[in-house]
Parts: structure tokens; C-alpha cells; sequence
């Protein structure tokens, strides 16, 4: 499926890898320019290179408790209006019950979930002067958890619930806002485990492949992307305040 993004202008927070990355490509391929926002300017910076449409980079740190504030002027100043905001930046500790930190539940909570909040509401009045939509990146793990998910999980289930009430107060503008919920993605923060060597790759990916209905394999970055562009798209115009599920029927 092909999508039609020309003329439009579109932000993905986290774009510098992993989902983010994938739904920025997919995005400008399909006519969008594109504000690249995360910490690793080099990272967004060798993104924007391979992308049409002259993308801009900002820097950003959504860890921070103010970190909302000039990441949002940023964009309204080398961006302009925006018809698509992609809230895909995000977080995890492993901190399970007993051992969960401030530091670890704040950080978790600060860019999960307060400067997402923040961020989308400091571009609402730009969104609604464009009638244009937000797709937040959520987890199963807001239905579901493992060890040592505690803060990410509840941060997760504070998207659905903030994407079901903001879909409300903005829906009257003509302002969409739906989420997408990754399953077990094989790209990301899963990578990130892997290669700090404290978990197994081949031993996680097979136990967990156990419990996927569908042929038993994980998802990709780009199965993501492509319900994120859905979403975005006006082939979904009469779609808001849901939470579509990409998880190879892991909560089925």
C-alpha cells in the first residue's frame, strides 16, 4: 500500500534508530517533509542525508523536565505548521518491585509520558490549524508486563489513556489521535539489550517466538512504520482514539 504525504509536514520524535528511524523513511517516501527529533544528532543528521524533501534535525533532550518546551519551538520554527506528529521517542528501565529507583521512574516517566504529553499539547493549536493527527507509540506491555517493567509498563498505559481523552478534546478541531502498540519487535530497545550482553539473543528470541501465534517470529521496525502511516494517512480519517495492536497476536 502506497501513501500520499505531499504537502504535508511531519515530526517523529526518537527518529535517530530502530522504529523511529523506519517511520521516518517511510513517511518522506511517501511525500512528507520531516523534522528528525532525538538526543543523537549524528545519527539524525547521517538519517537525513538518505531522505527527500529537505528533513530538518533537532536536537533534543525529552528527558529533561523543560525539554518539551524548545523542542516544540524548534519545530514550529524550522518545520512549520504540522499535520503529523509520530510521538516515538521513548524509554526502559529494568528496575523490578524492590528495586525500582527514582531516577529510573522519573526518567521513565519524564520522556514516556510528561514531556509527550507536553510536547503534543504545546503543538495542538499548529495540529489544528491543519486538521492533522497524532500517532503515539505505545507497547503491549501496557496490557501485559514481564520482570523488571514495572515503570515502563505503567508509563505505556498512560499513553492509551491519554491518547483516548486528548482524541476527544481534540477531535471536535478535526484533530485525530490514535496509537500504535508494538508487540515483541526485533529492532529498538530489544537491540540495545542485546548488545550490552546482558541479554541472550538467540535464547530470548526463540522463547519468546513460543508465544507469538503468527508463524512464531517477531516484528520488524518497518511492520511499525507501516500501521503508523496508515494511521497518519487519510485512508484513516475516520479513525481516533484507538490503539491498534502490531504484535503477531501475542495478547490474543
Amino acid at each position: 500500500m502506497t501513501y500520499d504525504f505531499k504537502g504535508k509536514n511531519a515530526v517523529v520524535t526518537g527518529a535517530s534508530r530502530g522504529i523511529g528511524r523506519a517511520i521516518a523513511k517511510t513517511l518522506a517516501e511517501g511525500g512528507a517533509r520531516l523534522a528528525l527529533v532525538a538526543r543523537s544528532v549524528e545519527a539524525l543528521e547521517d538519517l537525513a542525508k538518505e531522505l527527500p524533501g529537505e528533513p530538518v534535525v533537532i536536537h533534543a533532550d525529552l528527558g529533561s523536565s523543560d525539554g518539551w518546551k524548545p523542542t516544540a519551538e524548534a519545530i514550529l520554527e524550522q518545520l512549520g505548521p504540522v499535520d503529523i506528529l509520530v510521538n516515538n521517542a521513548g524509554v526502559s528501565v529494568h528496575e523490578p518491585a524492590g528495586r525500582v529507583t527514582e531516577d529510573g521512574l522519573d526518567n521513565t516517566l519524564n520522556v514516556n509520558v510528561r514531556n509527550l504529553i507536553l510536547l503534543t499539547d504545546a503543538l495542538t493549536d499548529s495540529l489544528k490549524s491543519r486538521k492533522g493527527n497524532v500517532v503515539n507509540i505505545s507497547s503491549v506491555s501496557a496490557s501485559t508486563g514481564s520482570i523488571g517493567q514495572i515503570a515502563y509498563s505503567a508509563s505505556k498505559g498512560a499513553v492509551n489513556s491519554m491518547t483516548r481523552n486528548m482524541s476527544i478534546d481534540l477531535g471536535r478541531a478535526g484533530v485525530r489521535v490514535n496509537a500504535v502498540a508494538p508487540g515483541v519487535i526485533d529492532d529498538g530497545m530489544w537491540t540495545t539489550a542485546f548488545e550490552s550482553g546482558r541479554v541472550d539473543r538467540e535464547k530470548t528470541m526463540a522463547g519468546i517466538a513460543k508465544v507469538i501465534p503468527l508463524e512464531g517470529r517477531w516484528g520488524s521496525a518497518q511492520n511499525i512504520a507501516d500501521a503508523v502511516a496508515f494511521l497518519a494517512s487519510d485512508k484513516a480519517d475516520y479513525i481516533t482514539g484507538q490503539v491498534l495492536r502490531v504484535d503477531g497476536g501475542i495478547l490474543a
